[in-house]
């Protein structure tokens, strides 16, 4: 088959967007097919993720991607674009995320080709942004054009309206096996422990609530130290924070790493302090080391991987700090009970295999253009 994938932008971006749909496309070519990409990134813009060369990248190199843009770079963009589909004559286009989706359904109108929309957060994410009725509005109706829609957690089906359900196909996202495995019952050499928490310093991932939820107990465990993964908007206030609660030395902000696979393994506990997530995917690789996982049980994705005093704790609520801390005080407190949920986190992440994630993207494909 010949698949396009579209995304808004992944110029040197680090985020789990942008991983997945390079692992996806990867994936596709090493089966046999032919995989072009589609961006509104500007020319000689860098994937930060290994690309399989063979994947033909289209940049559309139309205005910046990250500003909104005016009437006459829509109509540069829909003319440039319709063109290159008219020629490439793709099988499948597979649109990751709303804004491209209805960018990509709409260029191809009339051309016959079947665009899929892979959506990568779970629908209640309109709950915590000011537009959220609004959006939502405009995103799901706009859903009702997709040959499918492909969430990553079955708990979302029931979020979208009744109309959608017929197109909603569940395709978790892959979670390789991991090669090391932490030990989060034993010290590290120096004597110390380690929580761990890897996401963007943003909004969505409420670092924030980490942060005081680790003040709230540090005096406790004075072994023990926070480590946070990422990079993002929210680095200088959170280090004004840090420094507020006088643990520069323990709370630790590293930056975005290419392999996050040793912090893995160097851990002793994960936490994950999301309003909300799509498939939370550092979760998922915590786990599959070995970790056991903290968040919060109203945290749409976080409450799908963890099953709460099997392989980790749920804080109440969604951004109580409170609770956080005392779900945190709980394991730090126990090793025993750290290796037991961390065993029974490694079991789960078999489900998510990558072989078997790839067989159903790939079915999903075969379907889409055998319905046309």
């Amino acid at each position: 088959m010949r698949l396009l994938f579209a995304a808004r932008a992944i110029d040197r971006m680090a985020g789990g967007v942008e991983r997945m749909i390079i692992t996806i496309m990867n994936a596709m070519v090493a089966r046999g097919h032919d995989v072009e990409l589609i961006t509104w990134d500007v020319e000689g813009a860098k994937a930060f993720y290994a690309m399989d060369p063979r994947i033909v990248w289209h940049q559309l190199n139309i205005g910046d991607p990250m500003v909104k843009a005016d009437l006459s770079m829509v109509v540069k963009r829909a003319t440039t674009v319709r063109a290159l589909l008219s020629k490439r004559r793709p099988d499948v286009i597979v649109a990751f995320q709303d804004g491209p989706f209805r960018a990509l359904w709409s260029y191809c109108i009339g051309l016959g080709i079947p665009v899929i929309a892979a959506e990568r957060n779970a629908p209640t994410r309109f709950e915590h942004t000011r537009q959220g009725a609004r959006r939502s509005f405009i995103v799901f109706n706009a859903f009702r054009f997709a040959k499918s829609v492909v969430v990553q957690c079955e708990g979302y089906r029931h979020g979208y309206p009744s109309y959608l359900h017929k197109h909603i196909v569940t395709i978790p996202n892959p979670v390789p096996p991991a090669v090391l495995r932490a030990q989060p019952e034993c010290a590290d050499k120096a004597g110390r422990y380690r929580v761990l928490s890897v996401g963007r310093l943003s909004y969505q991932k409420n670092p924030e609530c980490l942060i005081d939820a680790f003040g709230q107990v540090a005096d406790g465990f004075p072994k023990w130290d926070l480590v946070i993964l990422g990079d993002g908007e929210l680095r200088e206030k959170l280090e004004d924070k840090i420094a507020a609660l006088s643990l520069s030395d323990r709370i630790l902000l590293p930056g975005t790493v290419s392999d996050p696979n040793p912090h893995y393994a160097n851990a002793h506990l994960f936490c994950l302090a999301s309003r909300w997530e799509g498939f939370p995917n550092a979760l998922a690789e915590a786990q599959a080391h070995g970790l056991p996982a903290i968040g919060f049980a109203d945290c749409a994705g976080t409450n799908e991987l963890i099953d709460t005093k099997k392989n980790g704790l749920l804080a109440q609520g969604n951004g109580d700090c409170a609770s956080l801390a005392s779900a945190l005080a709980t394991l730090m407190r126990d090793p025993s009970l750290r290796s037991r949920m961390g065993s029974s986190a490694r079991d789960l992440t078999e489900t998510f295999a990558p072989d078997g994630i790839m067989d159903r993207w790939e079915s999903l494909f075969a379907r889409s253009v055998k319905r046309q």
